[in-house]
């Protein structure tokens, strides 16, 4: 092979083509007829974005907060991070009174249990949702996917483009801006040549802010973003420890990321995350039930 051939080869396997985009997700189309409940996923093109962390939050706050009945499937093999907090939060349950009063609680108060957190592997996650769903008694109103930090792979194509809706973080850093752009871009390029798909909507978010951003900077991204016609939200997720504070030792702390409890209030206020849930809310049609 000669070096120009190489280097081209290298490059298509960067990023699946939008031509293998479409092979794989039209060949999937009929996945998506009847669909019930919403299928949503905070997704990424590479690791480190926080998807985890949000799709916990997600489920919690619309479970134990808003009323809804949510399922998170976590699709993020071998890493499975979410399936994972919740086996640590449950060993940790049965060992420390303060968490196990509190949960007490909280499931009285509410009148229903913690969601399920069902761990697959990509290739099966899919086909291994319907079945749960069918085998459960609950009925879901949405289904959250926390998927592999990377599109270079046909099975976590499948499941993008069987969601109803993609939350995508970015950052003003210009790597994060230009990695997530042309994975938007490519998205919303596929949704326009194939108006049949399941996927209906990618909104962009803005992740880590910190107070002293410029916001002469921000507009001008903002503008560009619009000229490309890709969705962002308003609200924005400001720079927080407070994201990762998951229970203590002690057991006598307040807790924000958890699988098991909503953010304590005291977190939550500064937070923007219950400002962004009615956002997000808003954009799935979701309907709450207090």
């Amino acid at each position: 092979m000669t070096k120009t051939a190489a280097n081209q080869s290298k490059t298509e396997n960067k990023y699946f083509s939008i031509n293998n985009l479409i092979q794989t997700i039209m060949q999937n189309l009929s996945n998506g007829q009847g669909k019930s409940p919403l299928y949503v996923s905070f997704c990424t093109q590479k690791g480190g974005a926080g998807k985890s962390v949000f799709t916990t939050l997600a489920a919690s706050y619309l479970h134990y907060e808003a009323g809804l009945e949510v399922a998170v499937i976590d699709c993020d093999y071998p890493q499975w991070s979410v399936h994972k907090l919740r086996e640590r939060e449950s060993e940790q349950i049965t060992k420390n009174a303060f968490y196990l009063k509190k949960a007490r609680a909280l499931f009285q108060k509410i009148g229903k249990r913690t969601y399920p957190v069902i761990a697959v592997k990509p290739e099966t996650a899919l086909s291994d949702t319907l079945k749960f769903l069918a085998d459960d008694e609950r009925r879901f109103d949405l289904v959250l996917f926390d998927l592999p930090g990377t599109v270079n792979n046909r099975d976590v194509v499948n499941i993008f483009f069987n969601m109803d809706c993609l939350f995508v973080p970015i950052t003003t850093s210009r790597i994060n801006m230009e990695s997530t752009l042309y994975f938007m871009v490519s998205v919303n390029d596929i949704l326009k040549k194939s108006p049949d798909l399941r996927l209906k909507g990618v909104h962009a978010f803005w992740n880590r802010m910190m107070s002293r951003e410029r916001q002469e900077l921000l507009g001008c991204y903002e503008g560009a973003i619009a000229e490309l016609e890709l969705s962002i939200m308003q609200t924005r997720i400001p720079n927080s420890v407070r994201y990762d504070r998951e229970q203590s030792i002690e057991g006598s702390d307040s807790l924000f990321l958890s699988t098991v409890f909503p953010p304590d209030k005291s977190l939550l206020k500064g937070s923007n995350w219950d400002v962004f849930m009615d956002e997000f809310l808003a954009l799935t049609n979701l309907k709450t039930s207090v």
